[in-house]
């Protein structure tokens, strides 16, 4: 433990060194922000486990959102700008390295959103992919809340295609249906104690599910999030239900 917690503090030692450098390297910086996150989860034992063929190009990456974590693993799975509530910015650290990884901050209040749309579409036209979670809060249950429709707009306007990404997370003694007990960070919990009880675990894998892209055209606001909702959804479902099969028939095996 006291390794692991050397190995934390110098890779957080080393971001910051590193944040002065991310402006001056342009485009290819999410090289750098991705390594830095792949080193993140290797200090929390977070293995990542892909399924799904990653984008080619610019799209608008929506997923069910658990925890802090989801940034971690999805700034290294995806070369994405995150979509963030605004106060993030002024946490300490936390705050800099989103930043620096090119983080588009969401205001509230009347015509904010509009605002960010067309941040939302500069990136995109600028060719970079563009990841936010519309249920606007992080959930215990691998099944999604009712998607908030606002920011889809950004992909019906410039018609990229809606990449819908089921997250969990588990080890070999989670349930089929649920994510790892210490993995969700919600209802406004602390995140020093969250962290320290993530940061003791030995095994944990990151499941990233890609769905089928979403083609905007024809949709509105509402409808497009409510496919994206679906897509989510029937992904957890059926992994699940695979899982719970495979359990069954070792069981049977082993009977």
């Amino acid at each position: 433990m006291c390794l692991k917690a050397a190995r934390l503090v110098g890779l957080l030692l080393l971001g910051i060194v590193l944040l002065p450098c991310v402006p001056l390297i342009g485009q290819r910086s999410w090289k750098l922000v991705r390594w830095w996150h792949g080193r993140m989860l290797r200090v929390l034992n977070v293995a990542l486990e892909i399924d799904g063929e990653l984008p080619a190009g610019p799209v608008l990456i929506v997923a069910n959102h658990c925890s802090w974590l989801d940034i971690i693993v999805l700034g290294h799975a995806f070369n994405a700008s995150f979509v963030s509530k605004a106060e993030i910015g002024g946490w300490p650290l936390v705050g800099a390295f989103a930043r620096a990884a090119g983080t588009l901050f969401l205001t509230r209040g009347a015509g904010k959103t509009s605002e960010t749309s067309e941040k939302i579409r500069a990136v995109l036209d600028a060719g970079r992919s563009v990841l936010f979670f519309p249920e606007g809060t992080t959930t215990a249950d691998p099944m999604p809340r009712r998607f908030h429709a606002r920011l889809f707009a950004a992909a019906i306007e410039g018609e990229y295609p809606v990449l819908p990404v089921a997250l969990r997370y588990c080890d070999d003694t989670t349930p089929a249906d649920m994510h790892h007990a210490l993995a969700p960070w919600v209802d406004e919990a602390a995140l020093g104690p969250h962290f320290k009880d993530l940061f003791r675990v030995h095994d944990m894998r990151a499941q990233v599910r890609l769905c089928a892209p979403i083609d905007p055209r024809g949709y509105d606001r509402r409808s497009l999030a409510e496919a994206s909702y679906l897509a989510i959804s029937h992904r957890q479902s059926m992994a699940a239900i695979r899982a719970q099969r495979r359990a069954m028939s070792q069981s049977r095996s082993a009977a």
